[in-house]
């Protein structure tokens, strides 16, 4: 199932450059839920259940929750919501019978089902990790201790909060591990930032100056092109501090770059040998002119957006290389045109011919600052991500 959260929904956590907000807005998405609430009625008709609530609900057309305490206890667990309004949501009920639910009904957006390892075991510090079986098991250290940047390092385990084997990126990849920028000032003024995740992997856009100039970070298994790849775990993020860059981030997975390799690692090659591995990120249709470059801007391929012969928007995926073509990012489709400024963040698109049913959430990716031109690129919010 995939799992979509953002800043501007009731109850989210809120982003700042303040030490152990990255943490918590982690945490929420990924182990607890949010926003948290009581369901004043809740009625089921025609195998549609719709919930009402007495204040304003979290909720997207999309977003997963979870109910529970009601009577049909079919109208209880993670549900998808069909349809929303200003105090009320919509969800598939099938079997249920029409009439009033009972129950005292409670509801929150719900988590993705990671797992949190060593809770409480040093302020500000968390270590999560996916609890489905068909997952390589690799855990992520999120150590928000600072104020603008957290750092983030997996492990292919982990021993206490502050110990695994095979720490990705190495000591002597990068010193303290990767970073992810949460502000460019050093107080509690909120940054936007959306967070896509299923339970292997998640997406989490970031805006540090507060602009429509999101880095685009990613956490998980990737669609790898080894079966049974137990080493397919990537954890993308930058070299340096960059709240305030005017180039281009290195972890930001809107950029394709044929000529450099940095701030993308996993924990291992194919062949299971070694340690931590630098990969690079190429979009399967950047044969445009530029070496380097944002997906969806020009220079990345050739046209514009939309393409003339379908009026469509061309999509692809972002390989990722490393002693060859290892897989792909799962559930990201860089465009192949020069988008220009037809997609904000947050635009939804409807999928068609082999994205058919599928429902795209746009991402503007840029440096947080400078007039680099922002890309655009899209993540499955439909899903199943095929790995």
């Amino acid at each position: 199932m995939i799992y979509t959260f953002d800043s501007a929904m009731t109850g989210a956590p809120v982003l700042s450059g303040s030490a152990g907000a990255l943490r918590a807005l982690v945490k929420a998405c990924l182990v607890d839920g949010f926003g948290a609430g009581a369901v004043a009625t809740l009625t089921v008709a025609a195998g549609i259940a719709t919930a009402t609530f007495a204040a304003a609900h979290p909720y997207r057309v999309g977003s997963v929750s979870q109910f529970a305490g009601a009577t049909p206890a079919g109208l209880n667990g993670q549900k998808r919501i069909l349809s929303i309004t200003t105090n009320a949501v919509t969800y598939a009920a099938p079997g249920i019978a029409d009439g009033a639910a009972t129950g005292t009904i409670t509801h929150k957006v719900a988590a993705a089902g990671w797992q949190e390892l060593f809770a409480g075991a040093l302020a500000n510090v968390l270590c999560v990790k996916p609890t489905v079986p068909e997952a390589t098991g690799c855990v992520l250290r999120v150590d928000d201790t600072g104020t603008i940047n957290a750092r983030v390092r997996a492990y292919e385990s982990m021993t206490d909060v502050s110990t695994g084997a095979g720490p990705t990126p190495l000591e002597s990849q990068l010193a303290g591990g990767l970073y992810w920028p949460k502000s460019g000032t050093a107080n509690a003024t909120a940054r936007p930032w959306y967070m896509v995740a299923d339970e292997r992997g998640f997406y989490l856009a970031l805006s540090p100056q507060g602009t429509d100039r999101y880095t685009l970070l990613y956490a998980g298994d990737i669609a790898s092109l080894k079966s049974g790849d137990a080493y397919g775990y990537l954890l993308t993020g930058n070299q340096a501090d960059q709240t305030a860059l005017t180039t281009v981030p290195d972890g930001c997975c809107g950029w394709s770059h044929r000529s450099a390799r940095s701030g993308a690692y996993m924990v291992r090659a194919h062949t299971a040998i070694g340690q931590s591995l630098a990969m690079q990120r190429l979009g399967a249709h950047h044969n445009g002119s530029t070496s380097d470059v944002y997906a969806g801007t020009a220079g990345y391929s050739l046209g514009t957006y939309p393409n003339g012969p379908n009026n469509g928007l061309m999509t692809g995926a972002l390989e990722l290389h490393g002693l060859g073509i290892r897989g792909t990012l799962p559930g990201l489709l860089h465009p192949v045109q020069d988008c220009g400024t037809a997609f904000a963040t947050g635009a939804i698109v409807d999928g068609t011919d082999d994205l058919a049913g599928r429902r795209l959430l746009a991402v503007r990716v840029a440096p947080p600052s400078g007039a680099v031109t922002p890309g655009t690129v899209f993540l499955d919010i439909t899903g199943n991500w095929s790995r």
